[in-house]
């Protein structure tokens, strides 16, 4: 399998949220027109690749719940920013961090499909706890009153 084809399987991916932070997702996310006293992101995977960031920044890595008690994108991670690179931007975080994974890039030509589809699940299992993480430490600012309104918030934090 070549790196390209191994991307393709990561980017199809949809991680989950856990539904318990939807309350911190909803007043940091644009959901429509509803405004808020926050500066808001544009669509929720926007701010779970900030929650993703802080989380490591944090060390806040965190398990989801249950399957039922989560909710996922309805988004694969290969449509998220698909101007950007963004998305290729935080596959190298994450692939900096192989250790913790437990890949090596060294394998990837000889897994079988198999082994291909654990590496990706814990890839998406490392994304989706580091990401709950940081929605847990901005779901605890929140409750306290301690965000900041700023355009630079997620700057401002991850300092």
């Amino acid at each position: 399998m070549t790196s390209q084809e191994f991307k393709s399987h990561i980017l199809i991916k949809r991680p989950r949220y856990a539904n318990s932070r939807i309350p911190v997702i909803e007043v940091l996310a644009n959901k429509g027109s509803r405004r808020s006293e926050y500066s808001q992101f544009g669509p929720i995977y926007e701010l779970y690749m900030y929650a993703f960031l802080l989380g490591l920044k944090k060390e806040r890595r965190l398990p989801l719940p249950p399957r039922d008690l989560t909710s996922d994108f309805g988004l694969e991670i290969g449509r998220w920013k698909r101007e950007s690179n963004l998305t290729d931007f935080l596959l190298m975080i994450i692939f900096t961090r192989n250790e913790e994974i437990g890949f090596d890039w060294n394998d990837l030509e000889d897994m079988d499909e198999a082994e291909i589809t654990a590496v990706v699940s814990k890839i998406i299992t490392f994304m989706e706890e580091y990401a709950n993480g940081g929605l847990e430490y901005l779901h605890e600012l929140l409750d306290k009153g301690q965000l900041t309104n700023s355009h630079y918030m997620f700057i401002d934090m991850y300092k």
